[in-house]
């Protein structure tokens, strides 16, 4: 009994030091290979060209059916502050994966141990702490709530991967979707500007490249 007891308290200690979403405890910051932007900069938005307005994708999942156009082009070069994963079907949207991302400042390791946040119901949730260098309304300029489309299953793999205190690049769309799942039907739009709370404040994210520490997916 003795013996078990220990090996209990061993896998306890393990698991708190683990932390949750697989967290190593331990900060990478070794930049990602063949990346077109500044890491960690303001992330990029752009106007669609001309062949991108025509631009249609369809996602079909559990029974459901998302249409989804493109509103800008976008890419992003941020730390991962969490991931949540969700079913596809439960809440009637396209995106799998949501990632809570920060840049400019909130990459760095002293200032990311300063502000705890977690994910649910599609939300991030964050609080500061007393030395956080940082006030709210810094924090909301640099830390988003990004709901991930991926392009294809590959992309889909490699967001899987990715773990709290992760470095990620990712570029394609800000979109906005209509879901029809039988008689149910949900949309959803994207967030377009940085100074925007509360509702309609996420960033929905169609994901056509993702570069990470593990990989190049498109």
């Amino acid at each position: 009994m003795r013996n078990i007891i220990i090996i209990l308290l061993i896998i306890l200690m393990f698991h708190s030091c683990t932390g949750d979403n697989g967290d190593s405890g331990v900060f990478d910051n070794t930049p990602l290979r063949n990346v077109d932007m500044k890491p960690f900069a303001v992330p990029i938005q752009q106007e669609l060209t001309k062949s991108d307005r025509k631009k249609v994708f369809t996602k079909s999942f559990g029974g459901a059916t998302s249409t989804i156009r493109p509103l800008y082009k976008y890419k992003i070069y941020a730390r991962v502050y969490s991931t949540k994963r969700y079913p596809l079907g439960v809440d009637a949207t396209p995106a799998p994966y949501d990632f809570a991302l920060g840049w400019d400042g909130l990459e760095k390791e002293e200032v990311f141990n300063t502000i705890k946040a977690r994910q649910s119901f599609r939300w991030v949730h964050w609080k500061l702490k007393p030395d956080c260098p940082y006030t709210v309304d810094g924090v909301y300029l640099r830390l988003a709530n990004n709901h991930l489309i991926p392009a294809n299953d590959n992309i889909l793999k490699g967001l899987s991967k990715v773990k709290k205190k992760d470095i990620v690049y990712m570029e394609g769309y800000l979109v906005k979707f209509d879901t029809v799942k039988g008689s149910r039907t949900a949309s959803g739009v994207s967030s377009t500007t940085r100074d925007d709370r509360k509702n309609h404040s996420c960033e929905i994210m169609y994901v056509t490249r993702l570069v990470t520490k593990h990989g190049d997916y498109r």
